[in-house]
């Protein structure tokens, strides 16, 4: 099971707090860290660990953290933690996935991680499946057409990325994040084990408590993604 990671901001410590709680006993939640309450905070944590879900209280919302929030990903899901009286749509710089109103309750959270996962769900079978066993990557204007098997790993260097592919001396740099990228990849064989690298599972050659070995690179392993990678390599042990 991938867990949901989550980030919590804002200045309401008492329901953050009694939110934090809860998500940190669910197996379904992975907390990235303890609530954030001011913009440099929470630009560090939504950088490092890019998480799935962010709550964020109504006071966070109307500062600048608003704004910061707004440059994220379209992808992530943001929780407003306030009643829906407290703040309205126009008052909001981007689309809000949900509300969780105060007082916060054990099973509201439960309801909105079912609520969650049936979206994620949905919008993953939207998604068209690629049938083919290779993908083609613009560099330089030209377009590489490389087997999924070819790919050792691809490392995100900011705005590109580079993909390191097998019998390659050089890795080939495209211009999109790591995260555009590795969408494009079978995410059976793919795994992200650090924010800046994602690692073809076939072409791991060891792997221990901190690192990966593949080929001659040896690639760390975040703290964030250890566990979903060693519970895949107990399955296959």
């Amino acid at each position: 099971m991938v867990k949901l990671k989550c980030l919590f901001i804002g200045k309401e410590e008492k329901s953050l707090q009694t939110l934090f709680d809860y998500a940190s006993s669910l197996a379904s939640l992975s907390v990235v860290g303890k609530p954030v309450n001011t913009k440099k905070e929470a630009q560090y944590f939504l950088q490092e660990f890019e998480p799935d879900v962010i709550f964020c209280d109504a006071i966070a919302i109307n500062e600048d953290i608003a704004k910061l929030l707004a440059q994220k990903d379209s992808k992530v899901l943001i929780v407003i933690v306030a009643g829906k009286d407290e703040i309205t749509n126009s008052e909001l710089p981007y689309s809000v996935f949900s509300f969780i109103s105060k007082p916060i309750s054990l099973n509201s959270l439960l309801q909105l991680v079912l609520n969650i996962n049936t979206y994620l769900h949905r919008e993953t079978k939207k998604l068209p499946h690629n049938q083919n066993d290779f993908v083609f990557i613009k560099s330089a204007y030209k377009f590489y057409k490389i087997k999924f098997s070819e790919i050792l790993f691809c490392e995100g260097m900011k705005d590109y990325t580079q993909v390191h592919i097998a019998n390659r001396e050089k890795p080939i740099i495209t211009l999109q994040n790591l995260k555009a990228f590795v969408s494009k990849l079978p995410p059976d064989q793919f795994i992200r084990v650090h924010r800046s690298f994602v690692v073809s599972l076939s072409n791991i050659d060891m792997v221990s408590k901190n690192e990966i070995t593949i080929g001659k690179k040896e690639l760390p392993i975040g703290e964030s993604y250890r566990d979903q990678l060693f519970a895949i390599i107990q399955q296959s042990s």
